[in-house]
């Protein structure tokens, strides 16, 4: 029974993100003025149903995305009132305001977080050298690691990375101690012999709470960093490439959701960050289909002057649509392998 309703707070939670990304078209659509024929939260067999003002709003039965269906998008429609006939530059606002309106809630989320629960940084913990160059430099026991050379940290796991990239003759580190920031230099930090910098610490996680002005400040630097940390990991696919289990489907994502649903309201909305971010990066690839795909050929058309002929981009944004799908299923039978493997 706690799987199933795991498996269905998974779903609903997927199905928030996507109406997220959908009410973000269907907003950009309705202010600059484009005929939208259905927004539905769902996808099968409508279930109800409620037409206003020549929109059909609709809750379809599989609690799985949602949909914002704009006249002739998709379709060779000539009439004023289509999609294609609407100017390019108020185009290229809808498609993008459905990853943008990703990103900002992906921020909100990030805010709810530092305000309710805080967030984990590094606290020093010891001194684990003689003559460590944190202790040196003024840092004590007990102080939090907030910033390096002036680069803010996001949280914990970043600690080490923000170490090893400092400047190794004079790293400026920034601590929190009792509610004040202070910052110390660390000279000659790079150790030859173990081949990278060391401050000579043992750090630990610590949560530390924000307010409404911090987590506002804080949740934007946390989101754009991990769009960074994505960006990364998406041009590692093409210079490392990937192994198995890095990257999950439809099937591997509900799993790691209802897992965050068993675990509380915290996790879900961490891995509710995650996804609504990496929904907002996804959908701005220059992929046929995708947003991006669609932008693309709408920048295109500015240099041009003239569209894509529409069979020509229907026929592409099609090949598009099919090779995603292929993906999917190859991603599924990952996941769903991944799972039977983990029960034996």
């Amino acid at each position: 029974m706690t799987s199933v309703i795991s498996i269905i707070g998974a779903l609903l939670v997927l199905t928030a993100l996507v109406f997220v990304h959908e009410l973000g078209h269907y907003t950009a659509g309705r202010i600059l003025g484009f005929r939208i024929l259905e927004f539905a939260i769902g996808m099968g067999p409508v279930i109800l149903h409620k037409e206003v003002g020549g929109i059909s709003y609709a809750v379809r039965l599989l609690p799985i995305g949602g949909s914002c269906k704009f006249h002739g998008e998709d379709e060779g429609v000539s009439d004023s009132t289509s999609f294609n006939a609407q100017k390019v530059w108020k185009r290229m606002i809808v498609v993008l305001a459905g990853p943008f309106m990703n990103v900002v809630f992906a921020v909100l989320i990030a805010m709810a977080i530092l305000m309710s629960y805080g967030d984990y940084m590094g606290e020093i913990l010891e001194f684990n050298k003689e003559n460590a160059p944190a202790q040196e430099a003024g840092m004590q026991v007990g102080d939090v690691i907030v910033a390096i050379d002036g680069k803010e940290i996001m949280y914990y796991a970043l600690t080490i990375d923000a170490i090893m990239a400092a400047d190794s003759d004079e790293a400026r580190i920034t601590v929190l101690r009792d509610g004040e920031r202070l910052t110390f230099t660390a000279h000659n930090i790079y150790d030859q012999t173990q081949g990278k910098n060391v401050l000579g610490i043992t750090i630990s996680p610590v949560r530390i709470s924000y307010g409404f002005f911090g987590a506002a400040k804080h949740s934007v630097a946390y989101v754009w960093a991990m769009l960074q940390e994505m960006l990364r990991f998406l041009g590692s696919i093409f210079t490392q490439g990937i192994s198995r289990g890095e990257i999950a489907g439809p099937v591997g994502t509900i799993s790691i959701i209802g897992q965050a649903v068993r675990d509380g309201v915290e996790t879900v909305l961490r891995i509710g960050v995650l996804i609504s971010a990496n929904l907002a990066l996804i959908n701005v690839l220059p992929l046929p289909a995708l947003d991006g795909g669609r932008f693309i050929f709408m920048v295109v058309e500015l240099i041009r002057g003239k569209p894509v002929p529409p069979e020509a981009e229907g026929k592409i944004h099609f090949a598009g649509l099919m090779l995603l799908f292929a993906v999917l299923i190859l991603l599924t039978v990952q996941d769903i392998s991944t799972i039977i493997g983990g029960f034996r």
